[in-house]
């Protein structure tokens, strides 16, 4: 009898209930481009104007410094109080984390147990529940609709509660709608979290800019919430800077405490370019933004323009870099977007990638580049008789049915 020379592995559980979106539309998208055909890639959100343009180079990996390190949590302080009117302190209540997947991890595995159950909205960013999964919990989604503004129902949110419920994630502005919280609502979560012993999570990837008209608040803004929760906040969705992948974590001190303990163990140093680069926008955030803003302006109008001529029903944010967009169309939201990426060459996400709750929407990037815009105006105006063909309706029983393609 011979021994094989291989070993046989089997996946775990936790990994095979993992809800990975499908990568059907890149892999369309790769075959595009091996055929000449110029993709232009709306589906994840552009972060243009990296921070190379300040003078500054992240490339080099020599270690932040204790001192710079202390001075990017000043920064961070400094921010919160200046935009939000939310004193922390940085020394207990702000850690930073490499990217917004990385901190939700850490913070599952910090206090998820096997067996812990953790509320997550649908549809939203589908790095949630793998966190939640990789430590061994479960995931109970909370179905968040047009009809009720994409706002939870904590009513009925306490009704759903199974078994030990340690995590209650939030993400406002949200993220694939773009719809807006306010102080309410905020308020809600926390007495919500107080009655029911849950952590608030908050994930805060585009609540920093604002204009006239529109003003995100921080969840930790909410009387008592640095007692049940913590944001994240990811730097480079913030300010729209391509080369930062960094996230402040801020809130509750024994929920930092724990994060930056993993962090700490497990060696994820910051490149002292990459702290200098989030200190200057974090002291200066005002105009940045702004003019980011600026940027996106024309694209924002021409899309939207467009959307309307398509009967469309894009989302009314006027801040997120990204719009939240019902179709008319009778396939699937999937379905579609490989249509119009075959007809046009732009890649949009569906609705789908953030949940149930996404079919019928697609959600598409904004350009900073108005050319660029411009150019998927052009091609979606001219393929728009192709792509948004209706399919026809079936035969009655009896007829003799044709092959009808799901998509053209």
């Amino acid at each position: 009898m011979s021994i094989g020379r291989r070993i046989f592995l089997d996946r775990t559980d936790r990994l095979q209930r993992l809800a990975v979106p499908s990568q059907d539309l890149a892999r369309i998208a790769g075959r595009l481009r091996r055929r000449g055909v110029e993709i232009i890639d709306l589906s994840r959100v552009a972060v243009g104007n990296p921070i190379s343009a300040m003078g500054i180079d992240v490339a080099g990996w020599q270690p932040a410094t204790p001192e710079q390190l202390a001075a990017l949590r000043e920064a961070a302080a400094h921010w919160y109080e200046h935009r939000f009117g939310v004193t922390l302190d940085p020394e207990s209540e702000i850690t930073f984390v490499p990217n917004a997947v990385i901190g939700m991890t850490l913070l599952s595995l910090s206090f998820v147990e096997a067996g812990d159950m953790a509320l997550l909205p649908d549809p939203g960013a589908a790095f949630y529940r793998g966190a939640i999964v990789m430590a061994g919990g479960g995931a109970v989604p909370y179905h968040l609709s047009d009809a009720n503004a994409y706002r939870p129902r904590f009513a009925a949110l306490a009704e759903r509660l199974v078994g030990r419920t340690r995590l209650i994630v939030l993400s406002y502005p949200h993220n694939p709608t773009a719809a807006q919280a306010d102080d309410a609502l905020f308020a809600e979560a926390v007495a919500f979290a107080r009655k029911h012993q849950t952590l608030v999570v908050s994930d805060a990837a585009f609540a920093f800019p604002y204009d006239a008209q529109t003003r995100p608040p921080s969840f930790l803004s909410a009387s008592y919430a640095t007692g049940v929760g913590v944001e994240i906040a990811a730097l480079d969705t913030n300010f729209g800077r391509s080369d930062l992948p960094l996230a402040l974590l801020a809130g509750n001190r024994e929920a930092v405490s724990a994060v930056a303990f993993l962090t700490e163990a497990g060696r994820w140093s910051l490149p002292q370019g990459m702290v200098s680069a989030a200190c200057r926008l974090l002291l200066q955030g005002d105009a940045p933004i702004r003019a980011r803003l600026e940027r996106l302006a024309p694209s924002h109008r021409l899309l939207r323009e467009m959307m309307s001529e398509l009967d469309w029903e894009p989302s009314a944010a006027t801040i997120s870099p990204y719009l939240w967009v019902r179709v008319r169309a009778r396939v699937g939201a999937e379905a579609f977007c490989r249509r119009l990426l075959r007809r046009t060459g732009v890649l949009v996400a569906p609705g789908t990638d953030f949940g149930e709750g996404g079919e019928g929407y697609i959600r598409v990037t904004i350009p900073e580049d108005t050319a660029l815009a411009q150019k998927v105006v052009d091609r979606w105006r001219r393929h728009v008789r192709i792509y948004q063909r209706r399919l026809p309706r079936p035969r009655h029983i009896g007829a003799r049915l044709r092959r009808q393609p799901e998509e053209e």
